[in-house]
């Protein structure tokens, strides 16, 4: 009986409070998952500046890509390399304790942004040992 108490009380404990109310969290920004909106920290024009590389892993190549890297409001994207432009839609997710992360949409490209950067780390299950870093080009 004791132990029925201790687990009701911090059950209790847990509801009041460790988890938001149904009704705070549909007003709130969702705290993980797909975004409805785009925000602002993400939306305009994106230029690779280099690439940054794991420690203990060779230095990159210093020859320049020109990679430049549009996102509107619309989740509609626009990513030209050296001049080959393509275009499509793009998503954003938030996760727990992790930064924001774009996904193109019929690519495998990811980035993450950290600190007002773009980070391209890998293609969907391919890891780079050196990220590509975006800042804004604006």
């Amino acid at each position: 009986m004791r132990r029925r108490m201790a687990m009701i009380a911090g059950l209790s404990a847990l509801c009041l409070f460790g988890a938001p109310s149904a009704a705070a969290e549909s007003t709130a920004s969702p705290l993980f998952g797909k975004l409805p909106a785009v925000p602002g920290e993400v939306l305009g024009s994106w230029k690779m500046v280099g690439e940054r590389c794991e420690e203990g892993e060779a230095t990159p190549d210093t020859r320049a890509v020109s990679v430049n890297l549009s996102l509107d409001a619309d989740f509609r994207y626009e990513l030209t390399v050296e001049g080959w432009r393509s275009v499509g839609t793009y998503r954003i997710d938030r996760f727990r304790d992790e930064p924001l992360r774009v996904q193109l949409a019929d690519t495998l490209y990811e980035f993450d942004l950290v600190d007002g950067r773009l980070e391209n780390w890998g293609e969907g299950d391919a890891a780079y040992l050196c990220g590509r870093i975006f800042e804004r080009s604006e």
